[in-house]
């Protein structure tokens, strides 16, 4: 971890923590920074502005209730965008919209664009989204990473991937469909974030 990394950790750290101890000013501060891109993002994946105005106003109030408990494994950009993602969903399934939002095959053009061709990383909005994808990759089973890495970032076909690893094609097959369902669902949240 570089410098600046460790300073930005260091201050969401203590940003959290302020948070925590139900400090106005740091909850003040996080509404004003984030406010206008989320209701942006929100709005993305809702079409329409009063309901991702109403998504994101319930995520901030969803933060500030739940302050002495909250848990944020990766960084605070990350947790809210998820958080709004998720409210957004929630919403969606509420208007019975969300069959037809699966329907227009978003998901899979996130999938296929960005998951299954790692070098379009490069299209991504910033280097957060890139290491959460990384992230995601290593976080596979040993097999399944390896497969993975043989068949999407070095480019091999099934059968050249099977001979370098030792394995079956069949083996290999397998093992990207667990990958590639394992990747769709811990990263579906990225989707609306990434799309152009």
């Amino acid at each position: 971890m570089n410098a600046k990394s460790t300073t930005l950790a260091k201050v969401n750290e203590d940003f959290i923590d302020a948070l925590r101890s139900g400090s106005e000013s740091a909850f003040t501060r996080l509404f004003n920074q984030y406010n206008t891109a989320l209701c942006s993002y929100a709005y993305r994946i809702l079409n329409d502005s009063n309901e991702a105005e109403e998504i994101v106003h319930v995520t901030f109030c969803k933060i500030w209730d739940n302050r002495k408990s909250i848990e944020i494994s990766e960084s605070l950009n990350a947790y809210l965008y998820k958080s709004v993602y998720n409210n957004s969903l929630t919403q969606l399934r509420k208007r019975r919209q969300y069959a037809k939002y699966v329907d227009n095959g978003l998901v899979d053009l996130y999938f296929n664009r960005i998951v299954q061709n790692p070098h379009a990383e490069m299209k991504l909005i910033d280097s957060e989204s890139r290491k959460i994808i990384l992230a995601a990759i290593n976080e596979l089973p040993e097999r399944c990473r390896d497969v993975f890495i043989k068949c999407k970032i070095d480019g091999l076909t099934y059968p050249k991937a099977a001979e370098k690893l030792g394995i079956s094609v069949k083996t290999v097959e397998a093992q990207m469909s667990i990958a590639l369902k394992r990747l769709r669902k811990n990263l579906d949240w990225l989707l609306i974030l990434i799309l152009p």
